[in-house]
């Protein structure tokens, strides 16, 4: 494996990038807005602003030798763009590899000519350029990015737009997914450019396609050069006028068809084009929210439908804006108008006078039931798009909720499960790969009916999302009324009949998947990982040079960028994520918690670690003064030459010292190459304590086994990784894949060798390893024998939601020695399956407003929770009486052979004792007989053939009966963990 290439270079660009880019390049949970997912923000061009791009430049057809992108300075002073950057990516590639510094001065009023790659055809040359680079250029679609600073930008997706140096953007074409606005730019070709026609910020209105016209600072265009002016050419002599031409065919008459001939068989309509007159019964009605028209059906359809005699769909939408507000919901119509595709989707578009309604009612319509649920095949989707349906319980489930605060959609999945991420459930290759991308046909986007944007307008209220009826990812979505089939933007959905106005009244109930504590996960010490969502106690509002994101009143949230700050803008933005934070933490009922994103205090100027001394304290406040100590990691750094770690957010480690004592200090793996891109981990040796009297020996807690648990961070999925350069790409692992495994290895190495030293032999490593179950990171810890304790103990837990797909990408990994002592395993979801809406940050985001107190959308991970048993040394008991000694009295326990007489006590006919003589042979057989050794070898090879965890939730086998002998009075330990176990009892 190759040695890692980072360091101070990668740390000042880093710092150079912004909050956004940092994010992407750290694996950071993004703040609001810099969720991959998102939409791009607006980028507001300012004096300087991209006013041309050409892609198309020496290629197939074109006349132009060379790429260019066009600069215009608006403002009346000239203006140096020296120490500039212009940045290159393809449609859905990410920026780091394409990109040039720029020098030289934009003139008032003018333009600057950026010439880029030559092709190999085209004839005609640019005029002189003003820079000269030689990025390539897609002629068809990609994003061309101007930054104010020097050094690659380094971002993805539609988080590029956040980026607080990108001084213009501009993305284009099909697929493009780094745009300002709401959607890219139209598609050029190779004799085609972008030119910009207005500065809003949003590409998809601002740029026209049209012929290039490159121009320089000098006012030069393509093909101009300055000669001798041509002679003056005589006027020529008027000719005849010529013959009048027959007049035009008057508009062809519209054609009376059914509704069934206008949708044809196909994707798009035969009668494309064709003036019609049809009938229907109307079933669905926009009148408001934009869509403007409404649906009509063929009478008396609709019902249980059986696709092997069904030809095609029998509704079509109707586009009126003049007439939507004349019908209703049960209308017998007639409508005439022009067939037409918009957006892919079959329409009528009906003028004033082309809606009539019938005197006579037609027959009503029945929706459609679907036997074996939603289709998949595009074919069978087409042949009832717009037709009314109503789905079947169980089948759709809520996969994706990120852009139901913005566009009114819920992603549903068919069939009674979110859909999960290839990587959480087989190992990355082909058939993983396979997988992943076939995931996309399992989607229906179930829509409000409205095209409203409400992040740009903020005033009215979201569809779907209430605290009343809460929309989380995994849960059941039941219909009371049916919806339409319909498909627009490239996505099928599933229409409500009317805009969407209230859960009330919009005829889909949602299940509530929310749980108020975490299932039970036994054991005598339990340890957890929780993500803060970037936790910082200095705030935005105090620290010159920070940018805020604001709500819609104006007020900032959290810091946007200028600074390296994360987090809460202003007190009160800090108290309302505090207190979600200390509500999730405190319910974990967990003894020690790894934390992830929490504020590096140290790193700011600050006393090490008060970020989360400040924690601790609000958590004393909730659960009682002395409940939570915290880690101290400032004397740990400053052993290794440290003043703490190299980023502005780190790891951290809080724990109840009533249940846990600390042995040792801090142990951090500081200044290695494989962690420079991410979160150094961070360790402690724990010892657990019992102070209870039955087991205070001289008034002294006791102590238990000791066992060694980390905290990790590694690398984002988001970002490109030089250490990646050369490898296919791999849609399942993401980016940096590379830097993971390498961060991985390290992980285990030092894991091993600090446990080794500390003399511990139970290592436990938690926190956002940002690689799914079964992707390559993990698999080093597998072969190394240790096991994932939430693929294990709940294998249909996941952590995380991207994408429309869940999984884990937090994990509690334990050394097999560890793992005997595991007692359960969960993931408390009440993040990853909530709405980013209902984050602290997106406060008064909205007319309606999802902020509650409470644990639930604390973060965006879930907490992973995981029981152990402490390793408490057993106290024996008495042995009862011998049978001399017992009582005469015939009442007495035992008698007449009652279950605990001494000879007939449970566990008699135990194999390895004999007639129940040395604890009724149960002891005895546990540690020696051979039913106990069969038990130990069978789940021995049980564990070792699914060392991360049963792919397939199905039952897993335990660690055996944990019964007590009566008599003796000793534990007795069947199954794998039986040696293991009475090891720790003999040492004890």
């Amino acid at each position: 494996m190759s040695s890692t290439a980072h360091g101070p270079g990668l740390r000042s660009r880093l710092t150079r990038v912004g909050s956004a880019a940092a994010a992407l390049a750290l694996g950071l949970s993004l703040a609001p807005g810099l969720t991959l997912a998102a939409q791009a923000a607006v980028v507001s061009p300012g004096d300087i602003r991209i006013n041309e791009v050409y892609g198309g430049g020496g290629n197939s057809g074109a006349d132009l030798t060379h790429d260019f992108v066009e600069l215009t300075n608006t403002s009346d002073a000239d203006i140096d763009i020296t120490g500039w950057t212009l940045d290159y990516a393809s449609a859905t590639g990410s920026f780091g590899n394409s990109s040039m510094e720029l020098t030289g001065t934009v003139p008032a009023g003018g333009t600057f000519l950026i010439q880029l790659a030559q092709g190999n055809g085209g004839s005609t040359p640019l005029p002189a350029p003003d820079a000269t680079g030689n990025l390539a250029m897609g002629g068809s679609a990609g994003t061309v990015a101007l930054t104010d600073t020097e050094g690659a930008l380094v971002c993805s997706a539609t988080a590029c737009s956040e980026d607080p140096t990108v001084i213009d953007l501009v993305g284009w074409g099909n697929g493009a997914n780094k745009y300002s606005g709401e959607a890219p730019a139209a598609a050029t070709s190779n004799t085609t450019s972008l030119s910009r026609i207005a500065a809003s910020g949003e590409n998809s209105t601002d740029f026209e396609v049209g012929a290039p016209t490159p121009t320089n600072s000098a006012g030069e265009s393509a093909g101009e050069s300055p000669g001798e002016p041509e002679e003056p050419v005589d006027p020529e002599e008027p000719g005849e006028p010529e013959e009048p031409g027959e007049p035009e065919e008057p508009p062809a008459e519209p054609t009376e068809v059914s509704i069934a001939e206008i949708q044809g068989t196909g994707a798009a309509s035969p009668l494309e084009g064709q003036p019609v007159t049809t009938e229907g019964v109307v079933t669905a009605v926009y009148a408001t929210g934009g869509l403007n028209g409404y649906v009509i059906q063929t009478a008396g359809t609709g019902g249980a439908l059986d696709f092997s005699t069904h030809d095609g769909s029998t509704a079509v939408f109707v586009y009126s804006p003049q007439t939507a507000s004349d019908v209703e919901i049960g209308d017998s119509v007639r409508v005439t108008g022009e067939v037409a595709e918009f957006n892919e989707s079959t329409q009528v578009t009906v003028g004033t006078e082309g809606l009539e309604h019938l005197e006579a009612p037609l027959d009503p319509v029945e929706p459609l039931t679907l036997e074996d649920g939603f289709p998949v095949e595009q074919e069978r989707r087409e042949s009832i798009e717009h037709m009314l349906y109503l789905p079947g319980e169980g089948d759709f489930t809520v996969t994706d909720v990120y852009d139901t605060g913005r566009f009114g959609e819920v992603t549903l999945a068919i069939g009674d499960q979110p859909l999960l991420q290839a990587g959480d459930i087989m190992r990355p290759g082909e058939e993983a790969t396979a997988y992943f991308e076939g995931r996309e046909e399992l989607k229906v986007l179930l829509d409000d009916g409205r095209t409203t944007n409400f992040q740009n307008s903020p005033d009215q209220p979201m569809s779907w999302l209430t605290t009343e009826e809460p929309v989380r990812v995994g849960a059941a979505a039941s219909f009371t009324e049916p919806v339409v089939v319909t498909y627009s933007f490239g996505a099928w959905k599933l229409n409500t009949t009317t805009p969407w106005d209230s859960a009330e009244t919009d005829g889909v109930d949602f299940e509530n998947t929310r749980s108020d504590t975490p299932a039970e996960v036994g054991g005598d010490v339990k340890v957890a990982t929780f993500n803060v969502l970037n936790y910082f106690t200095t705030l935005g509002e105090d620290t010159p040079g920070c940018e805020p994101y604001t709500n819609m009143h104006g007020e900032g949230t959290t810091v946007r960028g200028g600074c390296d700050l994360r987090g809460a803008w202003g007190a009160e933005d800090l108290e309302r994520q505090q207190s979600k934070i200390v509500d999730a933490i405190s319910g974990t009922d967990a003894d020690v918690v790894g934390l992830t994103e929490i504020e590096n205090s140290a790193r700011l100027g600050e006393d090490a670690d008060e970020a989360t001394a400040t924690l601790v304290a609000a958590l004393d406040e909730k659960d009682g003064e002395g409940t939570w100590a915290f880690v101290p990691t400032g004397d740990a750094y400053a052993e290794l030459g440290l003043d703490g770690g190299q980023d502005a957010i780190t790891n951290a480690i809080i724990y109840r010292p009533a249940a846990v004592t600390p042995q040792g200090g801090a142990q951090i793996l500081a200044d290695h190459d494989a962690f420079d891109n991410a979160r150094e981990p961070i360790g402690q040796v724990f010892v657990p304590v019992s102070g209870e009297a039955d087991e205070a020996v001289e008034g002294e807690a006791v102590e238990g086994e000791p066992f060694f648990f980390t905290i990790n961070h590694f690398k984002s999925k988001g970002s490109s990784d030089a250490e990646d350069s050369g490898l296919a790409e791999d849609p399942v692992q993401g980016n940096a894949r590379t830097s993971r495994l390498q961060q991985a290895e390290a992980l285990l190495a030092w894991g091993e060798e600090t446990a080794a030293e500390q003399g511990v032999e139970d290592v436990l490593h938690g926190g956002d390893f940002n690689a799914y179950t079964q992707e390559e990171p993990l698999q080093l810890f597998y072969e190394q024998g240790f096991m994932n304790l939430g693929a294990e103990h709940d294998p249909e837990g996941w952590s995380y939601s991207y994408g429309g797909m869940v999984g884990s990408l937090d994990h509690v990994i334990g050394s097999a020695s560890a793992a005997e002592r595991v007692t359960g395993a969960t993931d408390w979801q009440i993040n990853g399956p909530e709405t980013v809406m209902a984050q602290y940050g997106r406060y008064q985001n909205n007319a309606t407003d999802l902020h509650e107190d409470g644990p639930f959308a604390s973060s965006d991970h879930d907490p992973i929770i995981v029981g152990l048993e402490a390793g408490f040394p057993e106290t024996e008991t008495p042995a009862p009486p011998a049978e001399d000694d017992a009582p005469d009295d015939g009442d007495a326990p035992g008698e007449g052979g009652e279950p605990g007489d001494g000879d007939d006590a449970p566990g008699e006919d135990a194999p390895g004792g004999a007639d129940g003589q040395d604890g009724a042979g149960t002891s005895a057989g546990t540690s020696a007989g051979t039913g106990t050794a069969d038990g130990a070898e069978e789940g021995a090879s049980t564990e070792a053939a699914r060392p991360g965890g049963n792919l397939s939730a199905l039952a897993r086998t335990g660690f055996g009966a944990l019964p007590f002998a009566a008599g003796a009075g000793l534990l007795v330990i069947a199954g794998i963990g039986a040696t293991r176990l009475q090891g720790r009892l003999d040492r004890s």
